[in-house]
């Protein structure tokens, strides 16, 4: 059996500079206090420390646009036997009895929550999975693991091992292990192989059992933003802290929403520490007080004091000393680095806070800027929940039988017999910011000159079920082209209103019916038919659409005037 605990060892030092960014980017999120230092590390006097808000409200921006993605969840497989909707029923079942068993555990986040936090700020995140059967009941148990503590190794087929390092109570540790800790809470390490699974307490192996899945139960997914695996430098270190002997490439692997601006945050802090220090020196600024003869100088408010006057003999006087540009100069360059900020994390117009109007094609090309902050997130939370599906769904076909998932009050009773079969499962995330969508709307109304409907829904207005959008959109059209459906969506309307107890829906639609020739039950059953013109009698002619020979409009032709002329001698 492995030695897990050196193979853990080995883990944490090549994570050492990755575990430096995440700490650095805690920091961030958390608006640790800055301290103005010189070259040499030292603190520097006499300023007053700055701290701007900008990287949390960055931060809560982006998890809450993230939060608010619309999911979409697509089951798809050849075979046409396999019941794909069954399947998304299913899942959503699933997820949703996870998070009910994590909302009873006080303090636990749920599922996709957790996730959103975790791909913005740690950059990676990873689940536990395991879903058992305990005293005959189905136990949805899928705990969210912080990325920051997680280590694993892979092999060719994934996971070889898995573990998570975490800090409980003391009466938590007690009531789950059995296990006495000496101080208030206790490190409890969570390992998992392919065949058993370890928990260790403050570094004593205190629990071992064998486990049934023939995997490491365990997802983890990575941010796909970050160059680390791709450019595989060396051990030199890369500016968090660092100092290993390893690879450090794994700290640009899986990069947080703080990756193009972590660099710029302190700067602008310094920035405006610098700007408020002027700001205080000018309202009392230093000076030089030339006397006669030399010695000290008088008492600052004695001498610059609001209202103060003092007296001086010809050749002294007091003059303030000039910093030249020096404001003026660190204004310039905290717009520079303003609009840097903006360039690496969302823009004036995604917090609302834009003083001006901008024109259609500006604010499109502002939310293709946020969307570059956005899409990886996503794409890591489709991959997540993906990885995720399938793990409890190979778990609940070795359960078998019928199993029964949902939440208090929704429960349904599921057949492992129909997760059976070969398919993909997908998720999707869409996220909506109605300004864009407002100058979408404007950019397809100048196209429809030039482009068919389903190039503006799918290439302008970025619609995402285009396909299904398309059918409504026709749906709802046959009430403009023909009055008949018009009629009878307004009668079904009506039964639906009378059928709630609206007394005057259900008169109106009895009088609608009747207008038609119908009564209201031949209308529910689908009986309406087209309205057809009264056909001609036979001794009745129909006035032809064009006259005979080219007549129009019932006029005879020149010739058959000329026929019907009376013939005169010759």
């Amino acid at each position: 059996m492995s030695d897990y605990m050196t193979l853990i060892k080995q883990k944490e030092e090549e994570m050492h500079d990755l575990d430096a960014r995440m700490q650095q980017d805690s920091d961030i999120l958390y608006l640790k206090k800055y301290v103005m230092r010189d070259s040499q590390g030292q603190r520097v006097p006499d300023v007053i420390n700055i701290t701007l808000n900008r990287p949390a409200i960055f931060a809560a921006s982006v998890i809450s646009a993230l939060s608010g993605a619309s999911q979409q969840t697509i089951v798809e497989s050849e075979n046409e036997s396999i019941d794909t909707h069954k399947i998304e029923e299913f899942q959503e079942a699933a997820f949703n009895a996870a998070d009910a068993r994590l909302r009873r555990q006080a303090g636990r986040a749920t599922l996709n929550p957790f996730a959103d936090i975790q791909l913005c700020i740690r950059g990676r995140t990873a689940r536990r999975v395991l879903f058992r059967i305990e005293g005959g009941v189905l136990v949805p148990d899928i705990v969210p693991w912080d990325g920051r503590y997680v280590r694993f190794d892979e092999d060719t087929e994934g996971l070889a091992w898995a573990s998570y390092q975490t800090y409980r109570s003391k009466a938590n540790i007690e009531s789950e292990y059995g296990v006495v800790v000496k101080g208030r809470e206790g490190g409890v390490l969570d390992i998992w192989s392919k065949e058993h699974n370890e928990v260790w307490i403050d570094g004593r192996k205190e629990f071992e059992q064998p486990h049934p899945y023939g995997e490491v139960p365990v997802v983890v997914q990575v941010v796909s933003l970050g160059y680390g695996a791709s450019l595989m430098d060396g051990v030199a270190s890369l500016g968090f802290g660092g100092g290993s002997q390893v690879p450090t490439r794994l700290a640009r692997e899986g990069e947080s929403i703080f990756f193009l601006i972590r660099d710029i945050i302190p700067e602008l802090n310094r920035l405006a520490t610098i700007l408020q220090t002027l700001n205080l020196k000018a309202v009392k600024p230093p000076a030089v007080e030339n006397r006669k003869g030399g010695g000290d100088p008088g008492e600052y408010e004695d001498r610059l004091g609001i209202g103060g006057i003092t007296g001086m003999d010809v050749g002294e006087g007091i003059n303030l000393v000039d910093y030249g540009d020096a404001k003026r100069a660190a204004e310039m360059l905290y717009n520079i680095m303003e609009k840097a900020m903006q360039a690496g994390s969302i823009t004036d117009v995604d917090l609302g806070n834009l003083q001006f109007p901008l024109s259609a094609v500006a604010l499109v090309e502002l939310g293709e800027g946020r969307d570059q902050v956005y899409l990886p997130r996503l794409q890591a939370k489709a991959m997540l929940n993906q990885a995720t599906a399938e793990m409890f769904t190979r778990q609940a076909l070795q359960i078998g039988g019928t199993i029964e998932l949902g939440t208090l009050g929704h429960k349904r009773r599921f057949s492992t017999r129909k997760l059976m079969g070969e398919y993909e499962t997908t998720y999707k995330y869409f996220t909506k910011s109605p300004k864009v969508d407002i100058a979408r709307m404007s950019m397809a109304a100048a196209a429809r000159e030039f482009f068919d409907t389903e190039t503006i829904l799918k290439d302008v207005l970025m619609v995402e079920d285009w396909k299904g959008t398309l059918q409504k959109k026709y749906y709802y059209m046959a009430e403009q082209v023909d009055p008949l459906i018009l009629r009878h969506r307004i009668i079904m309307s009506m039964v639906g209103l009378a059928e709630e107890g609206d007394e005057n829906a259900a008169k109106e639609a009895e009088i609608m019916a009747a207008s038609m020739g119908m009564s209201l039950s031949q209308i529910k059953a689908g009986g309406i038919q087209p309205e057809v013109p009264p056909q001609p009698k036979e001794s009745e002619s129909v006035v032809p659409l064009l006259g005979e020979g080219g007549q129009v409009g019932g006029l005879p032709t020149s010739a058959q005037k000329a026929s019907q002329l009376v013939r005169t001698p010759a």
